[in-house]
């Protein structure tokens, strides 16, 4: 009997229950009468599980909702077939157990700025265990954070809050380098009343250019009133 192993899988050529070597992409020729061969193929190409809609609580007491993405793929057929039942299933398992222990350690606003790290961590705990059922975790990512509606709402005023006070400390931060200017400007003039005249005539080019109509009156000096009775 002949048995065809895909390019994207491998065999497990069993014989009479026990194991006897593993299959390579290609044509195989299996005994069938005198022994019992059975041949249990393992797709190796990477796949993706949808670690859907896991609710789950923060160390702050806030449940949430989330969805991950996992990429594995089979490392071990051996293990993969003869060591668990459904190794895709278990390594869904291991990957919802290891986001249950990563996020429940962390508080809502750690989680929600470490988004980009999160899958790491949980990928870093996931790999060991999938490990066992021949399985390799390449990546872990998440993809949806679901809040209730009331923190949603909260989370949306602490964040408002935050860029209000982030904008009065600019403001401020500006008022105070203007403030810092016009004194250094005013102590130079001070010192050099020719600054001053300069300036003057700076203001006197800029009107003109915008096409203001300039009076010039002649400085009069020493000037008094006589008054007759």
């Amino acid at each position: 009997m002949k048995i065809i192993v895909e390019a994207h899988e491998k065999g497990s050529l069993l014989r009479n229950g026990r194991f006897v070597r593993i299959l390579e992409p290609g044509r195989h020729r299996v005994a069938w009468l005198w022994v019992k061969d059975r041949v249990v193929k393992v797709d190796v190409r990477v796949r993706t599980l949808v670690i859907q809609g896991q609710e789950i609580m923060t160390a702050d007491k806030v449940t949430l909702r989330l969805t991950a993405l996992a990429k594995i793929r089979v490392a071990d057929v051996v293990t993969a077939v003869l060591g668990v039942d459904d190794y895709a299933a278990q390594a869904y398992r291991d990957v919802q157990l290891a986001l249950r222990a990563v996020v429940s350690g962390l508080e809502l606003e750690a989680l929600l700025g470490q988004k980009g790290e999160l899958g790491e961590a949980v990928r870093a705990i996931a790999v060991v265990p999938a490990a066992r059922a021949g399985v390799e975790v390449l990546e872990i990512g998440i993809r949806d954070v679901m809040l209730p509606g009331e923190m949603r709402t909260i989370l949306d005023q602490v964040i408002a809050a935050r860029k209000r006070a982030e904008a009065s400390q600019i403001l401020r931060r500006e008022e105070i380098a203007a403030t810092r200017s016009l004194a250094n400007t005013s102590e130079m003039v001070a010192r050099n009343p020719t600054l001053m005249r300069l300036k003057e005539l700076e203001a006197l080019e800029r009107m003109a250019a915008q096409g203001a109509s300039i009076v010039v009156a002649p400085e009069t000096v020493g000037l008094t009133t006589r008054g007759g009775s």
